[in-house]
């Protein structure tokens, strides 16, 4: 019944879609090379709604897709290189710098911008993942956040709480503290609980650490309540003069205790990348889980979830303390830092792209507010909320599956995310993708145990002052303080 609520959801939206400019099959002949990831998640609505498109303006759409680790490498080697492999280009937002700042991308008109509703879109969503200076060069697509999922049926379980307060001196609850998380992953890490009917061992978490995937942004989770200051928003590098601060003890603390959770998943959770965690906890393999937006309607489709109403949703959990590296000491104080991972999904449209009108058109298509907000709440597309519209309406999430509380929790955790105070900003300068890729090797070394966290980290601090230098120290922290709004105050 919940699959065919959300099938009649966007059976109904879809009435009356049409491209944004184009009619009269004005694109005739022309074909619109797209390229974004593997998988569904993403891709998957390019190859759902390009028919709708193709059929409204005599267009085709080609999509190519590759597997993440090698997406980036792709992209750019097409614009270094001048071939212009790709018309449309669907990536994340921290790669902004690398392709916005050497003008490979084509402005987006006015025009385009207008029909797409802008005054709904979340401004942290709008003005931050798809400008670059005074210039849009993308449309939003997708609104990213990490958050916390866990099972609210053995959280919130009196037998279980009470044996809990005998072993750690405080009842079970939503995890405030990564003290608290790791306390809870503990004591039920192999313990027999009953999971749609049937009673078997559970894990403690879930957390995707394979390489080349988008495992470091977990660790990064992490790190964000030990190394976020309050009131500064330079957390990747010191605003001062582009120091990193990586190799901090905040940020070894986050490795070393990312590197433990090892300890309280499945054995194959070290090869595990995000596709797999959100197979395997829906499956009721763990109890907690850290993702974007993408586990709440896959728990509730009945086709791949056991645990429909029973999911819990929460802010990342904050540091009991976090490192202070202006004054260079621990400061012993309750640090909630949410992570606003990756920024987003967003289309843009190659500068040298020889349709490029009709490539604007079929990426302001996909980007049109109707289909992102079908697309949200939809299983396994890849797009969350970045619209008032969506985390406003319940409705929109009760149609989809969800019942009332589940709903609201949900949206009240995005919501609670994206605007809390001490919220981290992802990286986006030039060189974002590179910096974590260095960041992405060194974990997985220190994951693996072949060196410990703090070498790890000290490998990719050195390894970030060289990336730093050689694109320009003084060019790149202008555009570190711009991108998390640094006043020098």
């Amino acid at each position: 019944m919940k699959k065919l609520l959300v099938l009649m959801l966007i059976v109904t939206l879809a009435v009356g879609f049409a491209p944004a400019a184009a009619q009269g099959g004005q694109f005739a002949g022309q074909t619109v090379v797209v390229v974004t990831q593997t998988g569904r998640s993403i891709g998957g609505p390019v190859e759902d709604y390009a028919p709708e498109w193709e059929a409204a303006t005599g267009g085709n759409v080609e999509l190519q897709q590759f597997a993440f680790g090698e997406l980036y490498e792709k992209m750019i080697a097409s614009f270094e290189t001048g071939a212009i492999d790709y018309d449309v280009l669907i990536f994340p937002a921290d790669w902004a710098g690398d392709f916005m700042a050497p003008g490979y991308l084509e402005p987006i008109p006015q025009e385009i911008l207008d029909k797409l509703e802008p005054e709904d879109i979340i401004p942290l969503y709008a003005d931050r993942i798809t400008a670059w200076g005074e210039t849009r060069y993308a449309l939003p697509y997708d609104g990213d956040a990490h958050m916390l999922y866990y099972r609210k049926d053995l959280i919130f379980n009196e037998e279980y709480s009470a044996e809990f307060e005998a072993q750690y001196g405080y009842p079970l609850k939503e995890p405030a503290s990564w003290d608290e998380y790791y306390d809870m992953a503990e004591f039920f890490n192999g313990k027999e609980v009953e999971t749609a009917g049937t009673v078997a061992p559970i894990y403690g978490l879930a957390e995707a650490m394979r390489r080349d995937a988008q495992s470091y942004w977990v660790f990064l989770s992490h790190a964000a309540g030990y190394g976020k200051i309050p009131g500064n928003p330079c957390f990747f590098f010191s605003c001062d003069d582009m120091t990193p601060q990586v190799n901090n003890p905040g940020w070894v603390r986050a490795l070393e205790e990312y590197v433990a959770s090892r300890s309280y998943g499945p054995p194959e959770m070290i090869n595990w990348d995000v596709a797999d965690t959100r197979v395997q906890f829906p499956a009721g393999v763990s109890v907690f889980n850290i993702d974007w937006g993408d586990v709440g309607p896959i728990s509730i489709n009945p086709d791949a979830s056991v645990i429909g109403g029973i999911t819990g949703f929460a802010p990342l959990p904050g540091g009991v303390q976090y490192w202070d590296y202006v004054k260079g000491e621990w400061v012993n104080e309750y640090n909630q830092a949410p992570f606003i991972a990756f920024g987003g999904w967003i289309i843009g449209v190659a500068a040298g792209s020889d349709v490029k009108e009709a490539a604007l058109d079929f990426a302001a298509f996909m980007a049109r507010p109707e289909l992102v907000r079908v697309l949200a709440v939809t299983p396994d597309t890849g797009i969350n909320p970045s619209r008032y519209s969506q985390l406003e309406n319940i409705d929109l999430w009760v149609n989809a599956g969800f019942d009332e509380e589940s709903a609201a929790d949900y949206v009240d955790a995005i919501l609670n995310t994206i605007n809390h105070p001490n919220a981290v900003l992802d990286l986006r300068i030039r060189g974002s993708a590179e910096y974590l890729q260095t960041l992405d090797v060194e974990i997985a070394r220190a994951v693996e145990g072949e060196i410990t966290p703090q070498e790890a980290l000290d490998n990719v601090a050195a390894h970030w002052n060289e990336i730093t230098d050689r694109y320009g120290r003084d060019s790149q922290l202008a555009q570190y303080r711009a991108s998390v709004g640094w006043t020098g105050e």
